[in-house]
């Protein structure tokens, strides 16, 4: 029965597949592969290959996610991140090996998304934070543009790293080719105009929103067919030295398992992990986002399985790492796709392309597909979102900035783990030190509040301390060392009442602190009493033996302990007793 409900949900759109969506599809399918084919040969260049595996990377993937994925809207394919991070991983390998690596580092990655989705690790999701992905994108998309300007101004850069290229870049300031720097410097003017005039115009000319965004996503594929066809009659890649896409061989791509030797394997093994998690991470933020939008979902251990089938099988037809794309997937969304159906259509497009258009890109300059990554990337910056972090919280914010340094100094696979780490331990460094306030009451009232904070009635000899985290190992001898600061600054205490509000659960290292605690305090003849705690915590604490020994009693409600607690009034300084003797 659940296989069979797996099933439905898998693949139920296609019960109920019309005519009328597929047209939809259609639509969506020619938008997308109308920008994919510059972009999968741009980024496979970015990645250091030769073009024709970014288009190898656009088929037969497609059709695996589309079979196993969740998302009705997400492309996979090349994308910048991915690309660079390829790059990076396979730069210091000897040249005759980089495919075959690069292949092989796309079956490691899909393997491991595979088994990751297989054992439901979809949770692995939960550990990276928006800043971290934000400043990820961000870092990385800057390194991008540094990497890619070497092609606009004509010249070599050997560096990984931001700082490297601008020196690399800077000392041969002299050598740029003037042809390279016009072709790219026109072709990022023109492509900025396209995507922020052309609908303008458009509207204002009476074509509808949608229609107009639609052309100026589509604008980009006239553009470079205006330069190929300018290098081809000029030939500016032979008489004046630009640097050109070249041949670029037709057919599919081949279906082969990469040989490597297992040390070499080995050295992948890392790269492999880190472009997994960056993959999982942004391809599902991006489905997630686009699915919302549908008031949908998506499922992130589906997703699991669906980019690592779609990487597992780029590895053995001769592409690279991919992931989703935001950008291909946002007009995926925009042209109106409806089902999986779309990178169906896409694939079998990008099979046409391999086999009979490949000859006519050769003459793509290179300076020209640099300028669309550039301008790509621009898009990607998003400085104001590192500044609202850091000025929201200085912690998130330390995360966001350290990640976005590490991208641009250590390069894009350790920036990412860098990050990841970071959130991490600062985050275990909080809850090491939870929020423990003493509290008192509104006057008049059953509303508590920190006693520094507010100006609230508290009572010398009963005391509250409001425990505002979770208790676990890492955190329990802190409440210890609470409970015997306030015991010492309050002499006249003779009651003690942990509010648990927000203790959502207790291990067995805290319950065995309470257990000290509550020892202590007898020793003191200070009775230590619990109130507002959650029924799932309280119901654990059953299976021990600590609430038998409690000096003092389980309050179901903070007013309640208060209450039971504050002592008697001198009722005589009420009588109106006349005493006359």
């Amino acid at each position: 029965m659940g296989l069979k409900r797996a099933i439905s949900e898998q693949y139920g759109w296609l019960t109920a597949y019309k005519l009328t969506v597929f047209t939809d599809d259609l639509l969506a399918a020619v938008v997308v592969t109308i920008l994919l084919v510059p972009q999968c040969l741009a980024y496979a260049l970015l990645a250091g290959l030769p073009p024709q595996l970014g288009i190898y990377a656009s088929i037969f993937p497609l059709v695996a996610y589309a079979f196993f994925g969740s998302s009705n809207y997400l492309n996979v394919g090349p994308t910048a991140v991915i690309s660079l991070m390829t790059a990076a991983t396979i730069a210091t390998l000897p040249e005759g090996t980089r495919i075959v690596s690069a292949a092989a580092l796309a079956l490691m990655t899909g393997g491991m998304l595979l088994v990751a989705g297989l054992f439901k690790a979809g949770f692995v999701m939960n550990f990276v934070s928006r800043p971290v992905v934000s400043a990820y994108i961000t870092g990385a998309a800057l390194l991008i543009i540094f990497s890619q300007a070497k092609h606009v101004l004509g010249v070599e850069v050997q560096s990984q790293t931001a700082f490297g290229m601008i020196t690399d870049i800077i000392s041969q300031i002299s050598e740029i080719n003037a042809l390279a720097l016009l072709t790219g410097g026109v072709a990022m003017a023109l492509f900025v105009l396209v995507r922020k005039v052309l609908p303008l115009i458009l509207v204002k000319s009476g074509v509808r929103a949608k229609i107009a965004k639609l052309i100026s996503r589509m604008a980009p594929i006239v553009i470079i067919a205006a330069f190929v066809t300018l290098c081809t009659v000029f030939d500016f890649g032979g008489e004046y030295g630009l640097a050109i896409v070249g041949s670029v061989p037709a057919g599919l791509p081949p279906f082969s398992v990469p040989v490597l030797t297992a040390p070499a394997y080995e050295n992948l093994l890392v790269p492999a992990v880190v472009i997994a998690v960056v993959a999982f991470v942004d391809s599902t933020s991006t489905a997630q986002e686009l699915a919302a939008r549908r008031r949908g979902r998506v499922d992130s251990n589906r997703e699991l399985l669906g980019l690592g089938a779609a990487n597992a099988v780029a590895g053995i037809t001769g592409g690279y790492p991919i992931n989703g794309s935001m950008s291909r997937s946002a007009v995926n969304f925009t042209a109106g796709g409806k089902t999986p159906m779309v990178g169906l259509l896409v694939a079998g497009f990008m099979a046409m392309t391999a086999l009979f258009l490949t000859p006519i890109l050769q003459n793509l300059p290179l300076s020209v597909l640099a300028g669309l990554i550039i301008v790509a990337c621009l898009n990607l910056l998003d400085f104001g979102s590192i500044w609202r972090t850091w000025t929201y919280s200085r912690t998130d914010g330390i995360t966001a900035l350290a990640t976005f340094i590490s991208v641009l100094v250590l390069g894009v696979q350790w920036g990412v783990l860098a990050g990841v780490v970071l959130a991490m331990v600062l985050h275990v460094r909080q809850s090491l030190t939870p929020h423990m306030p003493l509290v008192g009451r509104f006057p008049g009232t059953e509303h508590y509040r920190d006693a520094d904070r507010f100006n609230v009635e508290t009572d010398e000899a009963v005391k509250t301390l409001r425990i505002d985290e979770g208790l676990y190992y890492a955190n329990a001898r802190f409440l210890e060392d609470r409970v015997a600061s306030v015991i010492s600054e309050n002499p006249k205490v003779t009651d003690l009442v942990l509010m648990c509000t927000g203790v959502n659960h207790i291990d067995a290292s805290a319950l065995s602190s309470l257990e000290e605690i509550n020892r202590r305090l007898k020793g003191l003849e200070i009775k230590l009493h619990l109130s507002d705690m959650q029924s799932v915590v309280r119901e654990r604490m059953y299976r021990s033996d600590f609430l038998e020994t409690l000096s003092g009693r389980l309050y179901f409600s903070q007013h309640d302990a208060m209450i039971a607690l504050q002592p008697e009034p001198d009722w005589a300084q009420f009588s109106d007793h006349i005493d006359i003797h």
